[in-house]
């Protein structure tokens, strides 16, 4: 009989120290804040929502594990998200996003994209020192749908001139499409790059333009291969040589 009380007693003792430990789990661990890092146009608020979309989110070990596993949900608009914890009850998170390349205005709006065509910005303001694009019909303008358009040959291209406008870092530039011509508009200047863009053409930009200074016209570079080609500049009217041929 006593045998029996005693390990009835243990079980009690066991049961109540598994409650205490648990209740003592739940409370230590519970999410009380999220701290975020790495972000520059995605808001800390919108990445604290997707954190806390399951319904376990309210403990750090879970969140921590889930993440930890692979099974943790982010933004369209993010490389990367990693998950620790800074403390037993905060979240540090630390993201990477995507690079926007460039935006369309639709309406009073703007709809920044990646290096996919991916929309992974909205904004009622400008963020300078991204080239824009016009003159061409866009279709799913929406936050986080994929950009897409009747011509999407040109428009592939038009991304590709986008990514290698950030690459050589040229500023502010209006990427105008007319047909199946593509045209840098930067200052004064207007470049043709023709109906195929290259890294080669778009590296010649920049020195040209500190050549050219001041002035106003047309850069041709249509025509130019790194194999060797006749750059030339239209001032009123007046082809002018900016280079030689290799």
């Amino acid at each position: 009989m006593k045998k029996k009380t005693h390990r009835l007693y243990a079980l009690v003792v066991i049961i109540l120290a598994v409650a205490i430990l648990a209740v003592g789990i739940l409370v230590l661990f519970y999410l009380q804040g999220i701290k975020v890092s790495g972000n520059e146009y995605c808001t800390d608020q919108e990445i604290a929502d997707v954190i806390k979309k399951d319904k376990g989110s309210f403990n750090t070990i879970y969140v921590t594990a889930k993440y930890a596993l692979g099974y943790g949900e982010k933004l369209p608009c993010l490389e990367s998200m990693k998950v620790s914890m800074k403390n037993p009850w905060t979240l540090q998170i630390k993201v990477e996003e995507k690079p926007i390349v460039g935006y369309v205005k639709d309406g009073d709006r703007y709809f920044y994209f990646d290096k996919t065509g991916l929309v992974v910005d909205e904004s009622g303001s400008l963020t300078e020192g991204l080239p824009s694009i016009t003159g061409l019909e866009m279709k799913n303008v929406k936050l986080y749908q994929t950009l897409e358009c009747e011509n999407a040959g040109i428009f592939e291209e038009i991304l590709k001139t986008s990514k290698e406008i950030k690459k050589y870092e040229l500023g502010q530039v209006k990427i105008v499409c007319e047909g199946n011509q593509i045209f840098l508009e930067i200052g004064k200047v207007r470049v043709n790059l023709g109906s195929s863009v290259s890294s080669e053409q778009v590296a010649q930009i920049k020195p040209i333009l500190e050549k050219l200074g001041d002035r106003a016209g047309t850069l041709h570079l249509e025509d130019y291969s790194e194999s060797g080609s006749t750059i030339t500049f239209d001032k009123e009217e007046s082809p002018e040589e900016i280079s030689e041929e290799k």
